[in-house]
């Protein structure tokens, strides 16, 4: 069985979705500033779980369904505070400023994990666009799509300049 990545960076702007479902702006997508980060984090758990629902291939591989993840807050506020801290100092990195991995990020809340992961992204406005980014690049659907990942977290922030919009999703497999 193949391993998760620790961290896995890819840059992508904001994709254009033709048939997204119904969100907070009435043609179909939730946007970030048109509806609380609780609906938006909501809503991305909720397009997680059905892109894990169906088999799909990410890149070359293929993956059968999976169990849905549940929320953690604590992987919430770790996936926060990184695209925060990415937003106000303007950078895009898996590592932290002081040099932190997602693992030693969710360990300083006391979240204890046998595997972490994250995937981020730059640009997407709403919970569709940012999940269907996810999903179109073979690293970050994988991690998606991993059966040993139970619980996500998502945080996100907005950067300094129009349309900066930093993503985080943090996936974990707890220790019991």
């Amino acid at each position: 069985m193949r391993l998760l990545p620790i961290a896995l960076a890819c840059v992508f702007v904001a994709l254009s979705l033709s048939a997204a479902p119904t969100g907070a702006d009435g043609r179909g997508a939730m946007f970030v500033g048109d509806a609380p980060p609780a609906a938006i984090r909501a809503r991305v758990l909720r397009l997680v779980n059905e892109a894990r629902s169906r088999s799909r291939r990410c890149g070359g591989e293929r993956y059968a369904p999976v169990a849905p993840l549940a929320p953690s807050q604590l992987l919430n506020e770790a996936a926060y505070r990184h695209a925060r801290d990415m937003a106000r100092h303007s950078f895009f990195d898996h590592a932290g400023r002081d040099g932190s991995q997602p693992k030693q990020r969710v360990a300083r809340l006391g979240y204890r994990s046998r595997l972490t992961g994250e995937n981020i992204a730059f640009g997407p406005e709403s919970a569709e666009e940012v999940v269907a980014g996810w999903l179109a690049s073979p690293g970050h659907c994988a991690n998606i799509m991993e059966p040993r990942i139970r619980e996500m977290g998502i945080g996100f922030a907005v950067g300094r300049t129009r349309g900066a919009i930093y993503w985080v999703q943090t996936l974990a497999w707890p220790k019991s």
